[in-house]
């Protein structure tokens, strides 16, 4: 063949691919009154997470691509900034992927009802001239924030990245040569009381401008989790726009202090270890030193001689700090483990926190004491709530359940969690002596602010100081505020826990401050 030909076949291929291209793009662009085209009936669709009583939390569904046609671009920095402004971008980040040498190009997937609707409306103007939306199968959340540091986010490939979409994509996501559908997952949480929990947990943060607040409901007899609210929240409908603090999925990551709190976990170990009985008294009005005299430890009011009662009921340091002079740190390192703290909760959520419990030999000749007041060990707000699980089931520790059960797209169970019991960490007689001190605390005691008529609560409040890495100590104006509560008393069937990192409006006592959010939290809860 002769030079000449082969420069006519060349030319003439390059003109059929340009064609195949501009085709191409044009099918892309489609013909219809929405410039789209139809989505494929036989693509891959996740399956729904629901709450426990069936609503749709998340759910597969066609969400519109915007992609441009550079060649029809008319007026490229206007089509920038009109773009921007849906997208919630930069103009000029539009503007460098309209440059680009491609001459069709995806600007952004999975994009929301009302920019979609923003886009049409300037399209029918006739303003975005060589733009289209192509509606692609994406992942829906119709209750936006509603449980959204439960839930996580998938991306663009529709593939979890975070929360039960990530930690159950394998179950959510079709399987291949099987079924298109993937199979559906029913969680623990009542969207009625985690919207009241969201609401509840959204306004405390807000009335005391603090960082963050938490605000968990379990079932303590199953470990099923009632409400997962997590301030401030994100939509997972538009991730994209929200930093990573907020999209964090505080409950099960963000490791804190927890105050005194804990001295239901430290005293409860006391007894059950035989280092402490309900007779033995405490002197406290002296403070707490040790031998040397080189840490002293006070109350914030004289309690004077008190018992282990009275160290709950008052929130005692130096009454705690007594009492943990009554074991030897192996074995109350040892029984804290067996509450599960330095461990994670094994919930079906990947990143968990271990939360920080040093070995015994690592702690310092006054360790015992502060860890038995709830400072110098790390816990994260789950590893609380499966501890408190111990106090309400008679001393047996249950784990925590966020999946309720998993049903396949044609109806068929493939799992449902059963009632789970881990080990027993201590006796029922020391669990159920607990309940009646924390119960004592609401009458006449820290947490009395969480009364509500015609309802025994159990309850214990906590206030810690937050260590300042940059000075080398604890801070004099950061801390952690808490309440934890069990109820009813004689036959305990909930656990709430209320935390409120880093309040700034000035009070910020436990007692105070988180006590109130759970009064108005056990009101709804019990009509």
């Amino acid at each position: 063949m002769s030079r000449l030909r082969y420069q006519i076949v060349f030319v003439l291929l390059g003109v059929i691919s340009l064609a195949l291209v501009y085709e191409y793009g044009k099918l892309m662009l489609g013909s219809g009154p929405r410039g789209q085209a139809s989505a494929s009936p036989t693509l891959p669709e996740r399956g729904p997470i629901l709450d426990r009583n069936g609503r749709v939390l998340a759910l597969q569904t066609q969400l519109d691509t915007v992609a441009a046609w550079t060649p029809d671009l008319r007026d490229v920095e206007e089509t920038s900034r009109l773009l921007a402004e849906i997208l919630d971008t930069s103009a000029l980040d539009i503007r460098r992927r309209l440059d680009s040498s491609l001459s069709y190009v995806i600007l952004r997937r999975n994009l929301t009802p009302g920019q979609s609707e923003q886009i049409q409306a300037l399209r029918r103007e006739g303003l975005l001239r060589g733009i289209s939306l192509r509606p692609d199968s994406g992942r829906s959340y119709p209750e936006r924030e509603l449980a959204a540091a439960l839930l996580g986010y998938v991306g663009v490939d529709n593939v979890g990245l975070d929360g039960v979409e990530y930690s159950l994509n394998d179950v959510l996501s079709p399987r291949p040569g099987g079924s298109r559908f993937g199979d559906q997952v029913f969680l623990t949480i009542d969207v009625a009381v985690q919207a009241e929990a969201e609401r509840i947990a959204r306004e405390t943060r807000e009335t005391h401008d603090a960082d963050s607040t938490m605000l968990l409901v379990m079932d303590s007899r199953s470990g099923d989790i009632l409400a997962y609210a997590s301030s401030p929240s994100f939509d997972p409908n538009e991730f994209q726009r929200y930093d990573a603090e907020q999209r964090r999925n505080r409950p099960a990551t963000r490791v804190y202090e927890p105050g005194s709190v804990f001295k239901v976990f430290s005293v409860a170990s006391f007894m059950h270890l035989g280092g402490v009985s309900p007779q033995d008294m405490f002197q406290t009005a002296e403070g707490y030193s040790d031998a040397s005299g080189s840490f002293l430890i006070r109350d914030l009011g004289n309690y004077g001689t008190i018992n282990a009662e009275g160290i709950i009921k008052y929130s005692s340091n130096v009454g705690a700090a007594y009492a943990a002079d009554t074991v030897d740190s192996d074995s109350l390192y040892h029984m804290l483990r067996r509450f599960g703290f330095g461990e994670r909760t094994g919930l079906e959520l990947s990143g968990e926190e271990r939360g920080l419990l040093r070995r015994p030999e690592l702690w310092s000749g006054r360790s015992r004491q502060t860890i038995s007041i709830g400072q110098e060990i790390g816990v994260t707000a789950m590893q609380v709530m499966a501890a408190a699980g111990v106090l309400a089931n008679q001393g047996v520790l249950v784990k925590p359940q966020i999946v309720k059960r998993i049903v396949s797209a044609d109806g068929r169970i493939q799992y449902e969690t059963e009632r789970e019991p881990v080990r027993q960490v201590v006796s029922q007689a020391v669990a159920e002596r607990m309940l009646e001190y924390m119960y004592s605390s609401t009458v006449g005691g820290t947490a009395q602010r969480i009364a509500v008529d015609g309802v025994q609560i159990a309850a214990k409040t906590g206030t810690a100081e937050v260590f300042d890495p940059t000075i080398g100590q604890y801070s004099d104006t950061a801390f952690v505020a808490s309440t934890l509560a069990i109820f009813p008393k004689n036959n305990p069937r909930i656990v709430t826990y209320m935390v409120i990192d880093n309040p700034m409006a000035g009070e910020f006592y436990g007692g105070r401050i988180a006590t109130p959010p759970l009064k108005e939290l056990t009101e709804f809860l019990v009509p």
